[in-house]
């Protein structure tokens, strides 16, 4: 795997000193340009031989990050966050809402590979095993998580493109959860599937599981330990390389893009699916027919067009569930959303 770094860094060991969607940006410019890319670790032009992966690591000042589903009013304090200074921003990848600062290293994976599921696993155990050999007790957990001693210290999502995939993901090493907590908030839903009052509990950081004589206690030194477990070569962007990026970065600070949809709804069902997320399925209404639809939360997303698909099937019927079925049926909604079938949609309708 080979390492993408920027030029001229202030840190060796990883990426720091941009806003969090320069480094979304780099994901997204990586993809496009994989193939030339790699193919200057042999001094031309011509496609490379080898595997056709990249990865990098970042950091940035506290900052809030939601999924590209998500409402951002339901998942974040906005009114602490201005107070504080805390960065908020939408990515166009599915999951939930993750709060980053200097202590979360962030990590971004880059592949031409876009069979979701083999991924997306192939990732998550690298993760898990690199974690392991620093002498951690890590196991992958759900769709996305990795934990250490029972508690989450990486969550993931992907973002899948024509020809190639990306996965960015956490890696909670000394961050302030006081913070986190205070900055997210969390809904009622997310908060009783895990059967907890507190993030605290169910997240750890990393540097509390070494022993405290590892020099990999020292954040810069771990980090240093991720990118040689991982990589075995390294291409440095050049100036066109960033003007192509932030090219690509201005699209995140749109503020209709981070704004959002309006999501406005007459009724709205919402709840956990097990091996989904959360999910919650808006339904406008006129009278007593269903006029459009769209669905929201923190599921993973194939491709575009889920709403549009439900708002096609349902539009003019009622709200009743088993008229709702029918309008429904054949509709292959787990193209669109991970693990999402028609029958499991339906748990949310009482």
């Amino acid at each position: 795997m080979i390492r993408i770094s920027l030029p001229h860094t202030g840190d060796s060991w990883g990426e720091t000193g941009r806003p969090l969607v320069f480094y979304l940006a780099m994901e997204e410019y990586v993809a496009d340009h994989l193939d030339r890319l790699l193919g200057r670790l042999l001094g031309r032009a011509a496609p490379y031989g080898g595997p056709r992966e990249a990865f990098f690591i970042w950091q940035v000042p506290p900052t809030v990050i939601f999924g590209r589903n998500q409402v951002m009013e339901a998942e974040v304090n906005l009114p602490y966050c201005k107070e504080k200074d805390i960065k908020l921003f939408r990515r166009k990848s599915g999951g939930g809402c993750v709060y980053a600062d200097n202590g979360n290293i962030m990590l971004s994976y880059v592949t031409d590979g876009t069979d979701v599921a083999f991924t997306f696993e192939k990732f998550l155990q690298r993760v898990v095993l690199t974690l392991r050999r620093a002498g951690l007790d890590a196991e992958r957990s759900g769709r996305n998580d990795v934990l250490v001693d029972g508690r989450k210290v990486s969550g993931n999502a992907f973002f899948l493109r024509p020809g190639s995939s990306i996965i960015h993901g956490t890696m909670l090493f000394d961050s302030d959860f006081g913070e986190l907590e205070r900055a997210i908030t969390p809904s009622d839903a997310k908060v009783r599937s895990k059967g907890v009052s507190s993030v605290r509990r169910h997240m750890t950081n990393i540097r509390e599981h070494l022993p405290v004589d590892s020099p990999l206690r020292d954040i810069g030194l771990f980090k240093k330990y991720l990118l040689e477990s991982f990589c075995d070569g390294e291409i440095v962007l050049d100036a066109v390389d960033i003007v192509g990026i932030e090219e690509i970065e201005a699209g995140y600070t749109d503020p209709a893009f981070l704004e959002g949809r309006n999501h406005r709804y007459s009724i709205s069902h919402g709840g956990r699916i097990d091996g989904v997320g959360e999910v919650t399925l808006n339904l406008e209404m006129t009278g007593d027919g269903i006029t459009g639809a769209e669905l929201l939360g923190d599921f993973f997303t194939l491709k575009e067009g889920v709403g549009a698909l439900l708002s096609e099937r349902l539009s003019g019927c009622r709200h009743d569930r088993a008229e709702m079925e029918k309008a429904l049926a054949g509709a292959e909604t787990e193209r669109y959303v991970l693990g999402l079938t028609i029958q499991k949609l339906l748990t949310l309708i009482n």
